[in-house]
Parts: structure tokens; C-alpha cells; sequence
């Protein structure tokens, strides 16, 4: 059996005295988001356009500010026929829905490209200060982590997803034979597919839950075997599971009491989100500022291909995620220390296994390595 309490003793110790660390934390948190002066004719249009949605918009005023009216024309143009009519705009819809998976997914390449170099980094920078008790810069760090041993690990995560993604179509095809099943004119059809629906959506949540668990625990030894042994993604899963099974009370331990430690933080961190609305306020102009700059970015280049107020939305919709960043600061700052904590845990936790398989115990857990 593992040392637990040594474990997260030295762990708390490794998350303060190597400030660099903090760093990698912090990208892990983030990434684990005209009046009416015009001709008679234009003001007739306008009026008409108000009269035609006015029952279901109520009007703007007739002193209205110039830039409410162009966003209630703008609106009454190219929204509330989307809604209105949806038969006729199919086409719009499915580009719209092109477009924002095209986002998710760049914005998920740029989130991997960040996460697991510094998921690596920090594996092997923690294993390096207890082998020599020695420091990296962040430079050094990086590239620790950006090199095929990051893209071996998030190999490790797709593969570890296949069997959820499996029980989520069992989950989806529970719902089909319901769906199925009430759709149906017999009423022996109807009960049966019910029945079979509810039992197949239960046994499949079932299974997901114990998937979730044993292949969180199965990737906590899965991606350290290839940040620290270099090895490749099914090696890997192989060695990472061979060593659950010889050692499953002390992982198994492990994981029940960090899920406890990350209840504690839970709440602790839910008291502290509160506790920090002063440090909000402060921080309101800061994140306002660096905002800007991305949104402004965004409105030059958006207001090349589109004008009006979708140019604005645009402008806001990439700049919110900086500002709601730079605003809760202190918030991502304490998860990164977090992430950091547990990542600690588990990377000592590999070792001494590692060192009490082999019947060795030399320098497990920074016994003989100098304090910072």
C-alpha cells in the first residue's frame, strides 16, 4: 500500500515551493470560456415594417435613439423571420450550424495544443524535481511537454472515450425505441418498447458510471507511463491497467480520497467565488480592456465581409470569453492550483508503486531531495 498521507503532504509541499507550476495550472484550468428625417417614402417603410412586427415586438418609440432603431430594422429583417417561418430557411439554419461546430472544433485544436504539452510538462517536471530536487523555467517546462509524448496522451483520452462514446449511443437508442415505442398503434409494441427503453437507459447509465470511474483511474497511470516512460498510447493503456489490477486498493483509496479533497474544494471554492466580489469590481476595467482589443480585432476584420449590428455581435462574442477571463482571474488561479495539487498526487502515487513493485526505495516521494 501506498504512504497516502505522505503523498498528499509532499504534494502540498511540491505546489508551493515550485511557483512555476502555477503557470502550467493556470492553462490547464483554462482549457480542461436614422430617425425619421428621411423621405417620406423610407419613413412609410419603416413605419410599415414596425406595424407589420408590432404585435409580436410592441414597437420602439418614435424618439428612440438612432442605433436602436437600426438594430429593431436589423433584427425585424434577418431574426424574426427565422423564427416566424423556419420551413423557409433551412439553409440558413444548417450554416449556421456548419459554422459554430467549425468553431468548436477549432476552438478544441487550440485548447489540445495548449492542455497536453502542459499535462506533460507538469507529469514530468514534478518527476524530475524528486529525482534531482532541481527547477525549470517555463521555457524549459514547455518543452518538456511539446513533443509526441503530448499527442501520445491525448491518443490515450481518445481511446479512453470510444467505450463512453459506445453507451452514449446505447443511452440515445433507449430514447429512439421510446420514441419509437409511443409512436406505435399496439399497444403491446408500445408497453414492451417502454419497458425494454427504461431497463436499456438504466443498465447503460450503470455501465457509464463504472466506465467513467475505472478509466479516470485507468488514465491517471495510462498517460504517466507515456510522459515518463515514453511509452505509445496502447502500451501505455496496457501497463496503466496491468498496474490497477496489482495495485487496485491503493489507486483505488486514492481515488476515494481525492474525490473527497475535490468536494471540500467544491464547496471551499464555491465560498470563495463570493468571498472574491470585491476583487470582481476591481477587475471590472482591467477585463473590459483586454477585451476590447480581441473584440476590436473582430469588428476590423468582421466589417470587411458584413456591416450592421453583425459586425457588433461578432465583435462581442469573441470578446466576452476574455472578459469574463481577466474578471474571475483570481477563481481560475485557485483551480489551476488545484489541478496542480491532484496532478501531484497522481504522479507520486505512479511512483511509489513504480518504486514498490521494483522492491526499491530510493528517493520515493523527495526523501533525499534537499527542501526548496
Amino acid at each position: 500500500m501506498v504512504n497516502i498521507g505522505k503523498i498528499l503532504k509532499r504534494s502540498w509541499h511540491i505546489l508551493w515551493n515550485y511557483r512555476v507550476l502555477w503557470i502550467f495550472g493556470v492553462l490547464l484550468a483554462l482549457t480542461s470560456g436614422g430617425g425619421n428625417g428621411g423621405a417620406n417614402g423610407g419613413g412609410s417603410s419603416s413605419r410599415s415594417s414596425g406595424a407589420e412586427f408590432n404585435g409580436f415586438h410592441g414597437g420602439i418609440p418614435n424618439d428612440a435613439p438612432q442605433w436602436v432603431r437600426d438594430w429593431y430594422e436589423w433584427g425585424t429583417q434577418n431574426v424574426l423571420p427565422l423564427f416566424m417561418h423556419p420551413e423557409q430557411h433551412i439553409s440558413t439554419f444548417v450554416t449556421i450550424g456548419i459554422v459554430i461546430l467549425l468553431v468548436i472544433l477549432l476552438i478544441s485544436i487550440l485548447f489540445a495544443l495548449v492542455r497536453y504539452p502542459a499535462e506533460t510538462a507538469v507529469v514530468r517536471m514534478v518527476d524530475e524535481f524528486e529525482n534531482t530536487g532541481s527547477k525549470v523555467s517555463f521555457k524549459q517546462g514547455w518543452k518538456l511537454g511539446w513533443n509526441r509524448r503530448a499527442f501520445r496522451m491525448w491518443l490515450v483520452d481518445l481511446l479512453l472515450f470510444l467505450p463512453v462514446f459506445v453507451l452514449l449511443l446505447l443511452i440515445l437508442a433507449a430514447g429512439l425505441i421510446v420514441f419509437a415505442s409511443v409512436s406505435s398503434t399496439f399497444q403491446v409494441t408500445n408497453t414492451f418498447g417502454i419497458v425494454a427503453a427504461i431497463g436499456l437507459a438504466f443498465l447503460s447509465l450503470f455501465l457509464l458510471i463504472v466506465a467513467g470511474i475505472l478509466l479516470s483511474l485507468l488514465r491517471n497511470l495510462a498517460i504517466r507511463a507515456v510522459s515518463l516512460e515514453d511509452m505509445r498510447a496502447m502500451e501505455a493503456l496496457k501497463f496503466g491497467w496491468a498496474m490497477f489490477k496489482r495495485n487496485w486498493k491503493s489507486v483505488g483509496l486514492m481515488w476515494l480520497v481525492m474525490m473527497g479533497i475535490g468536494i471540500g474544494f467544491g464547496i471551499a471554492g464555491l465560498i470563495l467565488f463570493f468571498l472574491l466580489i470585491p476583487a470582481y469590481l476591481i477587475l471590472l476595467l482591467p477585463a473590459g480592456l483586454v477585451a476590447a482589443v480581441p473584440g476590436a480585432i473582430a469588428y476590423g476584420i468582421t466589417s470587411i465581409f458584413t456591416a450592421g449590428p453583425l459586425t457588433w455581435i461578432i465583435a462581442f462574442l469573441v470578446a466576452i470569453p476574455f472578459f469574463f477571463t481577466i474578471l474571475f482571474a483570481p477563481m481560475v488561479v485557485v483551480s489551476g492550483w488545484f489541478k496542480i495539487y491532484e496532478g501531484n498526487v497522481w504522479t507520486l502515487t505512479y511512483r511509489e508503486i513504480k518504486a514498490l513493485e521494483n522492491l526499491s526505495t530510493p528517493e520515493i516521494l523527495g526523501d533525499n531531495v534537499p527542501a526548496a
